[in-house]
Parts: C-alpha cells; sequence; structure tokens
C-alpha cells in the first residue's frame, strides 16, 4: 500500500465513542485523510475522518474550502475532524474501502491542518483510536 500524507480515502472508520460503548469497527466506509505518517513509527498510519455533517462547537476540526473538497474528492460543505484519530498499522490495514486515494489536498492545506493538531496535542485535546 502506498499511501501518503495528504491522501484522502474510503475506511470504516471507527468513532471514539463508538470504540467506548464496545465497538471494534466502523458502521460505514468514510472519507479519512492521512495526516500524519511518523519517522519513528514509519508503520503506522493516523487516519482523520472527515464528515459532511457540521460539527458541534466543542470538536477541533477544519473547514475544508470549496477548492480543496475538489481536490480532495469530497462535496462541499466538508469538515476535517482533528481531535480524534484512527491509528493502524499498515500491515493490519483491513478496513479500507479501498487502498486506492479519491483525491489529495494541498500541502498548504495541510499545514494549517499539522499546525491545529500540534495546537491540540499541545493541551491534550487529541484521543487515539487504536485499531488492531
Amino acid at each position: 500500500m502506498t499511501i501518503k500524507p495528504g491522501d484522502v480515502l474510503q475506511y470504516y472508520y471507527l468513532w471514539a465513542r463508538q470504540s467506548d460503548a464496545g465497538e471494534e469497527s466502523g458502521r460505514k466506509a468514510r472519507p479519512v485523510c492521512l495526516v500524519v505518517k511518523t519517522i519513528a513509527n514509519p508503520a503506522s498510519l493516523y487516519l482523520f475522518p472527515i464528515t459532511s455533517g457540521m460539527p458541534d462547537r466543542s470538536r477541533i476540526h477544519a473547514s475544508v474550502s470549496e477548492i480543496e473538497c475538489h481536490r480532495a474528492g469530497l462535496n462541499f460543505p466538508s469538515w476535517l475532524i482533528l481531535d480524534e484519530y484512527n491509528r493502524i498499522d499498515m500491515d493490519q490495514a483491513y478496513d479500507f474501502a479501498s487502498t486506492k486515494p479519491i483525491g489529495a489536498f494541498s500541502p498548504a492545506f495541510l499545514r494549517k491542518v499539522a499546525i491545529l493538531i500540534k495546537q491540540a496535542s499541545a493541551e491534550r485535546r487529541v484521543r487515539a483510536v487504536l485499531r488492531s
């Protein structure tokens, strides 16, 4: 599987609230964005969910502009949720509907997203759902 930061893929995302309730896999395939791929752990993927429903104000999110939606193969409007993510190991990437990206965000948009994630992480407002 060759995917890179900024790629948008279809994935059975497991929301933190679903994981808390004991669920082990996502209910439906939804767009996610690979935002982070670390040097320290290159075999792990960090997938952030994308929604077409306006997030609650308490959620950390980034509004996706119309041009970024077009680049990423998304409907406008869309939002990238940044206060939770699914972390998976590449050798256990079973929940992808497809490993072929539907599109990708621009490097400029990803830089803005990375800043928001770093700020949220520093405030301990980002939650990982570890998938195995």
